[in-house]
């Protein structure tokens, strides 16, 4: 596949005449979640897990669309632990890697975009940041150059979910260039680390067998596309 330079993107883009469509976005969405154990420890002592969340979006015709945000949530017996871990700011990650703790890393994994027939592999580096959120770093070579920092933020919900983490998509990975939504078809990630002891994501529980995830994705048309998936689990 070619590849384009900035320049000639915003002049193809110029030349095509793409803007944000007023038609209704048309996708498949899923997700799935894997744990690497399974094995529930107790509410005292969770068991340690390493998170591996893939989402994908699959667009069914050709309007372009971005998604503005995502919501995870977490089944009520998985527990984050983000106040055990060193942390890192967003300013501080966006100025490169080095300038953060290596103790506030807590994950990585790989995401890819589309937009105007190019295709963009991209590295994400997890971080964990202040008041309960986590850092997305997210950098990439070609077509474009990438390098943009997705703030997450870990809170409370209710019912079968416990947590969730909202996750606003930055207008710069929205449209990479102006007039141009790169939509987002794959973004896999996995979080874990343990720190003196207490584990970032430890499971506590295990209800029923299986534990339960949810997404909901909001896209630029402000339509929203909800996914689940379920994982077995057992009892120590």
């Amino acid at each position: 596949m070619r590849k384009l330079t900035v320049p000639a993107l915003v002049t193809t883009v110029a030349l095509l005449g793409f803007a944000p469509s007023a038609l209704a976005v048309n996708a498949d969405q899923s997700i799935k979640v894997t744990l690497s154990s399974k094995k529930a420890g107790t509410k005292k002592k969770p068991k340690r897990e390493s998170l591996k969340i893939a989402i994908a979006t699959t667009p069914k015709d050709s309007v372009p669309f971005a998604t503005r945000k995502t919501v995870l949530f977490f089944d009520k017996n998985l527990v984050f632990s983000p106040k055990a871990f060193k942390t890192c700011t967003a300013a501080r990650l966006q100025q490169g890697e080095s300038s953060c703790p290596q103790a506030a890393r807590v994950g990585s994994g790989t995401a890819r975009g589309a937009a105007i027939g190019q295709v963009q592999n991209l590295r994400v580096t997890a971080y964990n940041g202040p008041k309960s959120t986590i850092l997305l770093h997210v950098t990439g070579a070609t077509p474009l150059q990438i390098d943009s920092v997705i703030v997450g933020k870990l809170s409370r919900s209710s019912g079968a979910y416990g947590s969730k983490l909202t996750v606003p998509i930055p207008e710069n990975l929205q449209q990479p260039v102006p007039g141009v939504f790169a939509t987002l078809t794959s973004f896999i990630t996995t979080v874990r680390g343990q720190r003196h002891g207490t584990p970032y994501v430890g499971l506590k529980g295990c209800s029923g067998g299986r534990l339960r995830f949810k997404g909901t994705f909001t896209f630029t048309d402000n339509s929203v596309k909800t996914a689940t998936d379920t994982v077995r689990c057992s009892k120590r």
